[in-house]
């Protein structure tokens, strides 16, 4: 897997995730990817538009960012999944405190929400 950390503002970070975020990747990106997000305490964009699959593993870091977000008044949506994907969320019931959405307009009315 790949992580790159987009042009963030002062209200909001982006991250794209690439390839497959399964067991091995957890273990090498899970405290990337929490200093990315809860690290900077800002409403977060994590665009899965090139993640080809997610393991619960990677769910779970991703359940983890949104915890500690939420504790610093601070929001995660996630940005166009795959297919396969976002069925793999929806079937964890993970969109009920991650929010998808298909497009960056959409990202933004979820954060104003």
């Amino acid at each position: 897997m790949e992580m790159h950390i987009g042009a963030s503002t002062d209200t909001l970070t982006r991250i794209s995730l690439v390839g497959m975020f399964d067991m091995v990747a957890v273990d090498e990106f899970e405290g990337r990817l929490l200093a990315a997000t809860a690290g900077r305490g800002k409403n977060t964009i994590i665009d899965l538009a090139k993640m080809s699959f997610i393991a619960s593993l990677g769910m779970g870091v991703l359940e983890k960012a949104y915890k500690d977000l939420k504790h610093k008044g601070a929001k995660i949506v996630l940005l166009d999944p795959q297919p396969d994907v976002e069925t793999a969320l929806r079937a964890a019931h993970l969109q009920e405190i991650l929010p998808i959405a298909h497009g960056e307009e959409e990202a933004q009315r979820l954060f104003a929400a």
